[in-house]
């Protein structure tokens, strides 16, 4: 049985496609994350900094 090119590619696709996957999903999540931290950053600028009697992460 002759393997052509088409299925060598199709082969390598379905080989490696267990980890390509993961690897979006890595950056889906950082760019994900990325985007909240940039709207906490926003909220923060717009209220002015921390409040009067607001307690921070260390209490």
């Amino acid at each position: 049985m002759e393997m052509t090119g088409i299925g060598v590619a199709v082969f390598l696709v379905l080989l490696f496609a267990p980890g390509v996957s993961g690897v979006l999903k890595s950056i889906a999540f950082r760019i994900r994350a990325a985007g909240k931290a940039e709207l906490v950053r926003a909220e923060r600028e717009t209220r002015g900094g921390r409040r009067a009697g607001e307690r921070g992460r260390r209490g």
